[in-house]
């Protein structure tokens, strides 16, 4: 796959990203927010086997197979953040996923990024709506969900266990429409 923005280039993961990859899942609120990136990668070689597997997908259009692709500027062909999509289990939804290097944000590139990639899942698919589900201790993220169209639908608290790879108890379940 293979999104063109004003800005940016989203596309699959190539092995040349695994360096850049390693090192923004290190970075201080990728780390806070996102651990499980990191707990899986002891070295760039490390994320080889996840980069093939995504190799494998590369032609697929099915939105509930789990998607990750990189975000570039068109200039550099380095990889700057990561945008995707996928079947959110406990949910039985699909879910979209970003996340973008501390050097590169509030420059409007996840912004531009998420919503290209949300209008290329209805553009593919008749699926109704998209959903996002995010820390409520990450309040930058919730303001990226807004600013990308998600309405907030509510808030939730897991009972009787702690969620996985969140920092808070609860966490916003936010939900883009397809436009009509």
């Amino acid at each position: 796959m293979r999104i063109e923005t004003d800005h940016l280039i989203i596309r699959d993961f190539e092995r040349k990203d695994a360096e850049n990859l390693y090192r923004i899942v290190r970075e201080k609120n990728i780390l806070r927010f996102m651990p499980d990136w990191a707990e899986n990668g002891d070295s760039p070689q490390s994320y080889y086997a996840y980069i093939d597997w995504h190799q494998t997908q590369r032609n697929s259009i099915d939105l509930y197979d789990n998607k990750r692709y990189v975000i570039e500027l068109p200039d550099t062909d380095e990889m700057i953040g990561m945008v995707g999509m996928g079947l959110e289990g406990t949910l039985n939804e699909v879910e979209v996923a970003y996340f973008m290097s501390e050097h590169y944000q509030r420059n409007g590139y996840t912004l531009e990024a998420v919503n290209a990639l949300v209008n290329w899942c209805f553009d593919v698919s008749d699926i109704k709506y998209l959903i996002l589900t995010i820390d409520c201790a990450n309040v930058p993220s919730c303001r990226l969900a807004e600013k990308c169209g998600f309405e907030l639908f509510e808030k939730r608290t897991p009972m009787g266990h702690k969620q996985p790879n969140m920092e808070s108890d609860s966490y916003y379940y936010y939900r883009r429409y397809r436009s009509k």
